[in-house]
């Protein structure tokens, strides 16, 4: 009996007396049925194959999920997250024009906050601030205003301190920038504000005067 060259099927050889032609059909037919399923294993819809350990056969590999790539993992495809290391994953960003003042040396908010989502526990986020119309007013010496980042509750850092050496009223009126690089390691919400405080009790600090605009920009990079 001669068989195909590439999948073995059984046809009859040139000297044979085809005795059961029904049944010579159906034994190629199984044989193409067989081979045909083999080579399109898919279920589902989405699902791709591809060329397996065993000859002629070929394994399904179901759809990924939403955001993932295909890549290789031991020898054969698979779906993965790309871990996006470096690009910008998700950019948030707030302002605030809410003149605020404060004349004590107990750091209150001032109005400029954000809130991100990261998308990975591993993700970095980049803050970046624009904190205007800041400055404070005194009839003494070397008094000023101090700006701090929290995350949450937590104090990140004191970033700025104005300071003035005037004997007289004095009225400063700066934008003041700074950018902050966070590890939050979490996947859950992360509010970012700033806070201000007067550095002497006889000093009045303020934020957005004269209703200027602030600005908290997040950036989420991936690891």
């Amino acid at each position: 009996m001669a068989t195909t060259t590439n999948y073995g099927w059984d046809t009859p050889d040139d000297t044979d007396l085809v005795k059961d032609g029904a049944a010579a059909i159906r034994t190629l037919g199984s044989s193409i049925d067989t081979t045909t399923k083999n080579l399109n294993p898919q279920t589902t819809t989405g699902a791709l194959a591809y060329r397996s350990a065993t000859a002629n056969v070929n394994t399904a590999l179901p759809i990924g999920s939403a955001g993932q790539v295909l890549t290789v993992a031991a020898g054969v495809p698979s779906w993965a997250t790309p871990a996006g290391g470096g690009k910008v994953l998700q950019v948030i960003a707030a302002y605030t024009s809410t003149a605020t003042t404060n004349s004590t040396t107990t750091y209150a908010d001032t109005t400029l906050t954000a809130t991100i989502t990261p998308s990975s526990a591993s993700s970095k986020v980049l803050v970046l601030i624009s904190q205007n119309g800041v400055g404070r007013t005194s009839t003494n010496t070397y008094q000023g205003c101090n700006l701090r980042l929290l995350v949450g509750s937590t104090v990140v850092e004191t970033f700025m301190r104005l300071a003035g050496t005037t004997d007289t009223q004095v009225k400063q009126n700066f934008a003041v920038s700074y950018a902050h690089l966070h590890s939050p390691a979490t996947t859950s919400a992360t509010t970012y504000k700033t806070q201000f405080a007067a550095d002497q009790n006889e000093s009045q600090a303020f934020v957005q005067f004269t209703d200027s605009v602030s600005s908290i920009i997040l950036l989420e990079i991936g690891a």
